[in-house]
């Protein structure tokens, strides 16, 4: 390992929010995905012995040894990480978040993208890869091991910042991580974004099995429901890049529909979107995330309640 590696150094990594795609996303269509200025950082120092120290304002500290690590808990994406790829060295990890865990807004692949690309730098590239396709995979690899599944576009978001067109090929949907790489591209900015949480959480892990028990012995018509979801992804990305807002506006629209139809959009949501719907100069309100909860997202002029929100140009990054 090269001695400057061996310095403490800080990385950060940003939280995002799905524009649309939510549940499509996991049967291989499209989405787009928006990092946003809140960031999750987190101070790596290396220490001679050979244990891991995690200090955070969110969370009781922890400290225990590399040989010996716990299973789950508020640090579970960062443990899962260090047990999956041992550091070269002890380390102390001091975390600093902008996110509320609490809405989601993808705080954990923040964390996720952080710890990963941290140990690849620790590494110097020789065990968890360095390219962004390869720490994409890995971060995904860690997800999935701790949640049973998920797409990966938070994660995208988190890695390259901006706003994402992101696509999990099939392979990788179901859990085939080798080589084949997720599609990820580049999207011009989006209109102004704003969002209203609706006061409570249901975990995504939940939502997708409440989904699975409704829809079950009516697969096809799952499947059918998400090949539309898709095509809709597909039309908003197209108006997007135009731009055409109207079409956007439309696409996002039609999309929260179909989320109402999959039974994710309850009262209290639907509550909010009705508020937010005769806005003067809103493009679009919907469900950001996987619904029975979390946050509306509104495109346009911000409804009252809805809290804007910047976008992160950038993503995971390191601060020396």
């Amino acid at each position: 390992m090269r001695q400057d590696l061996l310095k403490p150094f800080t990385v950060s990594a940003p939280g995002s929010v799905m524009i649309t795609g939510e549940h499509a996303v996991v049967a291989g269509y499209r989405a787009i995905v928006c990092a946003i200025d809140q960031r999750i950082r987190m101070r790596v120092t290396p220490l001679d012995e050979p244990e891991v120290q995690i200090a955070s304002s969110i969370a009781p500290a922890l400290k225990a040894p590399l040989s010996d690590l716990p299973d789950g808990g508020p640090y579970r994406f960062i443990l899962a990480c260090l047990v999956r790829w041992s550091p070269p060295c002890g380390l102390r990890l001091e975390i600093a978040s902008q996110i509320d865990p609490t809405l989601g807004l993808g705080s954990s692949a923040a964390i996720t993208v952080a710890m990963v690309a941290a140990l690849d730098r620790l590494a110097d590239g020789s065990g968890v890869g360095g390219d962004p396709g390869t720490l994409h995979i890995r971060a995904l690899a860690i997800v999935r091991g701790i949640q049973g599944r998920g797409s990966g576009a938070d994660l995208a978001a988190s890695l390259s910042g901006g706003v994402v067109d992101y696509r999990l090929p099939l392979g990788l949907q179901r859990g085939i991580l080798n080589r084949t790489r997720a599609e990820i591209k580049v999207l011009p900015d989006l209109p102004p974004l704003s969002l209203r949480y609706v006061g409570y959480k249901t975990p995504t892990a939940e939502v997708l099995q409440r989904v699975a028990e409704a829809w079950k012995g009516r697969e096809a018509d799952l499947a059918a429901l998400y090949a539309e979801m898709g095509t809709l992804s597909d039309a908003a990305v197209t108006a997007h890049r135009q731009p055409d807002l109207a079409r956007f506006g439309a696409s996002l629209d039609a999309y929260q529909a179909c989320l109402t139809r999959l039974g994710v959009c309850d009262g209290a949501i639907q509550g909010v979107l009705d508020a937010a719907a005769g806005c003067p100069d809103l493009i679009a309100a919907k469900i950001s995330g996987s619904g029975l909860g979390d946050c509306v997202l509104a495109l346009g002029a911000a409804p009252p309640g809805f809290l804007p929100v910047a976008v992160a140009r950038e993503g995971v990054r390191f601060d020396d």
